[in-house]
């Protein structure tokens, strides 16, 4: 059970782990049982139009288990790191005044840290100078010559980021470009696990890499029989009209199949690429969190049994909320 902190610290349970590996589905289990409240912390789960890339419950489960952070934005607005932070940290406010527990599901590391951490790095403003500047870059030398540019300025960060994830780079330069600061320096010194403004907990789901793996696999073909490839047209039909790089369009699931679309790339070579990215994501997202040293505990989600397991250790550390 969660101790009382000295300074009355809000509980609050992270529930964390690779793409796939049934987070959701323990999630609602524990609606059912716990005096809780669910707060996505996936980023592209926020768009109104993205659901099936992005794993989304459909109308009538989300009706019957709310989430907070779903559904909240247009497919063409952004929403920053710093926006979900203070829009979560009003939620969880709300959940514990009505005496609930606040459960964090997901997602997006960079989202849950922002909670996590005294540094508020979140809150460093866009340059839209220094931004234009790095898109020029990116523009006229391509991804390579911005990634080396991160390297330059922070090549500890620079090593955890895909070359291909030109929106962080952007987003890590701008942040060192405003602090006159290394990103990974602001972690050390942030990363104080005694200091996080909450009592929180996060238990990581995890499975056998191989099964996670093949998982990973047969949902992408199950998307697919559900409509991906028409949503993912969708964005890319859209982004040509609106003529700019929309924020969703960074998603697994989208990107891949943009060079199918445009006539230079096979659908099964699109789609193997969806699948690839997948796993890469997942062993990422596993990474992120190996780096927590207190208040984390890795838990099988394989079967039945390891599901009643996590169901168990929940209730028990948080038997104060059970209905």
């Amino acid at each position: 059970m969660v101790q009382t902190s000295t300074i009355n610290k809000i509980p609050l349970l992270i529930l964390a782990g690779p793409t796939g590996v049934g987070k959701t589905k323990v999630a609602l289990k524990l609606y059912d049982i716990l005096n809780c409240s669910l707060i996505s912390a996936d980023s592209m789960q926020i768009y109104r139009q993205c659901n099936i890339a992005t794993a989304k419950l459909d109308e009538k489960l989300l009706k019957k288990y709310p989430h907070y952070n779903i559904d909240i934005k247009n497919i063409e607005e952004e929403y920053s790191t710093a926006e979900f932070k203070n829009d979560t940290v009003k939620q969880i406010n709300l959940i514990y005044q009505n005496k609930k527990l606040p459960i964090i599901v997901g997602g997006t590391g960079l989202y849950i840290e922002s909670l996590l951490f005294p540094y508020d790095f979140a809150q460093c403003q866009k340059d839209e100078e220094y931004r234009k500047c790095l898109n020029k870059i990116l523009e006229e030398q391509g991804k390579k010559a911005l990634y080396n540019l991160l390297l330059k300025v922070d090549e500890q960060t620079a090593k955890k980021l895909n070359i291909n994830d030109t929106k962080k780079i952007i987003r890590t330069l701008e942040i060192c470009h405003s602090t006159n600061e290394k990103l990974s320096n602001i972690r050390q010194n942030k990363n104080n696990f005694e200091n996080s403004p909450y009592e929180y907990f996060i238990i990581f789901l995890n499975k056998d890499r191989e099964k996670l793996y093949n998982d990973i696999n047969s949902r992408v073909d199950e998307m697919l029989e559900n409509g991906l490839l028409t949503e993912a047209k969708y964005i890319f039909d859209l982004q040509n009209k609106l003529n700019k790089k929309l924020q969703v369009s960074y998603a697994i699931g989208y990107k891949e199949f943009f060079d199918y679309f445009n006539g230079n790339d096979t659908l099964n070579n699109a789609i193997e690429k969806v699948k690839q990215h997948s796993r890469n994501y997942a062993k990422r997202q596993i990474t992120w969190y190996k780096r927590y040293t207190k208040n984390i505990i890795f838990m099988n989600n394989e079967n039945l049994q390891d599901e009643q397991n996590i169901i168990q250790f929940v209730l028990q550390k948080y038997k104060q909320f059970v209905k």
